[in-house]
């Protein structure tokens, strides 16, 4: 056996920080923390790694991107790729309404010599059940965020996931098909999917961006994604009268298949810093239902935007 010498280096995607760069995020998430607790949120602190079947089949991505390991008696476990799954498997049996806050770092796997990590700090905001609208509580993520996000220069798009689902029914297509094809911008097969189906809207979702693209949908859009395109519509409003920077995005789905409503994301200088949505499905992973909504920052993007 040939044993390289790797004294003085680390794996491929692993980073190795220090000074500002390892204690800037610590001192954003801390700040964070602090504030959602004295605003009436529960802070959750999850276990790194999960069961395995928890996260499978749930992905948009491919799920080779899954740190996987064996725990003590063989049994697959997974490193946290994702923490809104976590929050609602914990918070599954529950009755009353929650609003939960967290912040540490999710894992998956990039692709190689891409230079982006494999380990990504975030924070976030989850709300499961309660009555306030989508729009309000990304009105109030946006409010808890102010000291770590500067709004100057955030771009927000709104999407739906309720949309695509609604054209997957009206095309006659598998759901996860067409948000997997979707969440990966694979246009080669979503034309496929649309002279199959003879379905020509398939193709056109993912360029159904900014202010141009509700009077391009609504001239194509059949009935049945009528309440999808207002729910969005009204969003949009909604924070805009707010004085936010927000467009739409109808090809967006998230990175997980559990959203079921809104799809929001948010960026600064072209790096995604922002995402979440309604995912109400995900709890039914679980055998329950709830409502719930989330939102979350990706600490490693906002770094590379804030110098």
């Amino acid at each position: 056996m040939i044993w390289f010498n790797t004294k003085g280096s680390i794996p491929e995607g692993w980073h190795e920080l220090q000074g500002e760069d390892v204690l800037r995020p610590k001192q954003w998430m801390l700040s964070f923390l602090e504030r959602a607790e004295s605003n009436g949120y529960s802070v959750i602190e999850p276990p790194l790694v999960e069961y395995y079947s928890h996260y499978q089949d749930l992905a948009l991505f491919d799920e080779s991107a899954y740190y996987r390991l064996f725990g003590n008696d063989g049994e697959l476990l997974v490193m946290r790729p994702d923490y809104t799954l976590q929050i609602a498997r914990k918070l599954a049996d529950g009755h009353e309404p929650m609003r939960v806050a967290y912040a540490g770092a999710v894992y998956r796997r990039t692709p190689k010599h891409s230079g982006q990590p494999h380990e990504r700090q975030q924070l976030g905001l989850e709300w499961i059940d309660g009555d306030a609208p989508d729009m309000e509580l990304i009105a109030s993520f946006l409010s808890m965020t102010e000291r770590v996000l500067p709004q100057d220069g955030l771009r927000i798009q709104v999407g739906s996931a309720a949309l695509v689902a609604a054209v997957a029914d009206e095309a006659g297509i598998p759901e996860r098909t067409l948000r997997q094809y979707l969440a990966l911008r694979n246009l080669e097969s979503l034309r496929e999917l649309a002279d199959t189906y003879q379905y020509p809207l398939i193709a056109k979702l993912p360029f159904l961006i900014g202010d141009s693209a509700l009077g391009e949908l609504r001239e194509v859009a059949e009935p049945g994604l009528t309440a999808a395109i207002d729910e969005v519509e009204r969003a949009v409003e909604h924070l805009r009268s707010i004085g936010l920077n927000v467009s739409y995005d109808f090809g967006q789905t998230g990175d997980f298949d559990y959203y079921s409503g809104l799809t929001v994301t948010g960026s600064i200088d072209g790096r995604r810093v922002l995402s979440g949505g309604r995912y109400d499905s995900l709890y039914g992973h679980f055998g329950q239902s709830r409502r719930a909504f989330g939102l979350s920052l990706d600490l490693e993007q906002l770094g590379e935007v804030i110098l």
